[in-house]
C-alpha cells in the first residue's frame, strides 16, 4: 500500500545553483569616488562653519557676570563664570553684571516736619545678588531703582526735624539704606551703601538782603574833586555796614524796647505768638511773651493765658546775638543753641521783629 507513495526527485531547476556575479570593477570605482567627495565636502562645511558655531553655541562668561538662560521660554538656573554651552534655536539668553553700580539721586525739595523746605540728593551703591529674579521682576531696574529711592528719601525725612537732619546725617542715611533695602531685595538687588548729601535750606524770603557793595565809575571827566568824594562816601557805608553796635541789654531792657516797636502793621504782617524761655547767666530760667495776633502787639514777663503759636527755648547771651545779628537763626537752631516747639517757618519770623530792638 506505501508503495504507491514515492519521492520524485528535485527538478533539475533547483539543483544547480547560479554561480554569483562579480561586480563591475567601473562601477565600483564611481561608488568610492561620490563618496569621498561628499564626505571632503561635508569636512569642509564643517570647518568653515566651526567659528561661527563656537561663536552661537559657546559662551565665556567671566567673573562678574552671569548669564540667565530661557530654554523654550522658561527660565533655567544661572550659569557662569566659565563656558556655557547653549543649544542652538531653543536657547536665549541674557548677561547680568554682578559688580557694584552707583546712581545719584538729584537734589529734591524735602519739607521736614517743623514746615521747613530743605534740598537734599543721595548717592545710593547697589548690585544685582539674585541674577533671576533681577530679569524676571523689573524691565528697566536701574529706573526703577532711582525712582523708589527718590520717593523713600522725600517720605523718610519728611518725617524727621531740620536739626535731625542736619545734625545726624549719617544715622538717617543707614535708616535711608534699610528703607530702599526693604523695597528692592523683591527684585534681587542689595543696596550696600546710601550717603545723604544737603546742599541748600529753603529760608523764608528776608526783607533785609545784605548786598555788597560796588564802586561807582569814576567820571574821567570829574576830576580829582569827585573821586574823593565818592571814596568818602563808599569809605562811611563800609563803615556803617561792619560796625556793629556793642551794646549790653539785659532781658527787661530788651522787652522795654520791644514794646516801643510794637505796632499795628507788625501785627499785620506777622499774626502769631510767641513764648519764650530764656536761661540767664546766673542759671535763673525767665519766661516772657510776646503776642502779634490782635491789634498792636503785647509783650511783657510771664505766661500767655492761651497756648502759643511757637514756644522757644535759649540763652540771654544768644538772643543777644539774634538781635545783633552775630547769629543766624537757622544755625542757632541746627546747632542746639535754639530750641523750638511748632513751626519753625513762623519762628524764622522773629527775625523781622528782634533786630529792630537796637534802632529803637
Amino acid at each position: 500500500m506505501w508503495e504507491q507513495y514515492k519521492y520524485s526527485a528535485l527538478p533539475q531547476t533547483l539543483q544547480a545553483a547560479t554561480p554569483p556575479t562579480k561586480p563591475d570593477a567601473s562601477h565600483w570605482w564611481l561608488t568610492w569616488c561620490c563618496h569621498m567627495w561628499i564626505t571632503c565636502l561635508s569636512s569642509m562645511i564643517l570647518l568653515l562653519t566651526l567659528p561661527i558655531s563656537i561663536w552661537f553655541f559657546l559662551k565665556i562668561v567671566p567673573d562678574y557676570e552671569r548669564i540667565v538662560v530661557f530654554r523654550l521660554g522658561r527660565v533655567r538656573p544661572p550659569k557662569g563664570p566659565g563656558v556655557v554651552l547653549l543649544l542652538p534655536l531653543i536657547d536665549q539668553f541674557q548677561r547680568i553684571d554682578m559688580r557694584t553700580r552707583a546712581l545719584s539721586i538729584q537734589p529734591c525739595k524735602v519739607k521736614s516736619r517743623d514746615d521747613v523746605a530743605v534740598s537734599v540728593g543721595a548717592n545710593v551703591q547697589f548690585r544685582i545678588c539674585d541674577p533671576v529674579l533681577s530679569v524676571l521682576s523689573v524691565q528697566n531696574l536701574h529706573f526703577v531703582i532711582q525712582n523708589t529711592a527718590e520717593n523713600l528719601l522725600v517720605q523718610s525725612l519728611g518725617r524727621k526735624y531740620l536739626r535731625e537732619i542736619y545734625g545726624d546725617k549719617m544715622r538717617l542715611g543707614e535708616h535711608f539704606k534699610e528703607d530702599i533695602n526693604e523695597q528692592v531685595k523683591q527684585w534681587g538687588v542689595c543696596v550696600e551703601r546710601a550717603d545723604l548729601l544737603i546742599e541748600a535750606v529753603l529760608r523764608p524770603h528776608e526783607d533785609h538782603v545784605n548786598v555788597p557793595l560796588t564802586p561807582q565809575a569814576v567820571n574821567p571827566n570829574g576830576g580829582l574833586e569827585q573821586f574823593i568824594m565818592q571814596f568818602a562816601s563808599m569809605t562811611k557805608q563800609v563803615s556803617q555796614t561792619d560796625t556793629k553796635p556793642a551794646t549790653d541789654l539785659s532781658l527787661e531792657e530788651m522787652l522795654s524796647r520791644l514794646e516801643g516797636i510794637l505796632s499795628e502793621s507788625l501785627v499785620s504782617e506777622i499774626r502769631s505768638s510767641y513764648q519764650l524761655y530764656v536761661a540767664q547767666k546766673d542759671g535763673k530760667r525767665s519766661a516772657c511773651f510776646l503776642d502779634l495776633t490782635s491789634g498792636s502787639g503785647l509783650c511783657g514777663m510771664g505766661v500767655l493765658t492761651f497756648s502759643p503759636d511757637v514756644t522757644l527755648e535759649i540763652t540771654e547771651a544768644d538772643l543777644l546775638s539774634l538781635i545783633r545779628r552775630d547769629l543766624d537763626p537757622m544755625t542757632a537752631y541746627t546747632t542746639g543753641r535754639l530750641h523750638v516747639t511748632g513751626n519753625l517757618q513762623t519762628a524764622l519770623l522773629l527775625n523781622k521783629v528782634l533786630p529792630k530792638i537796637l534802632s529803637s
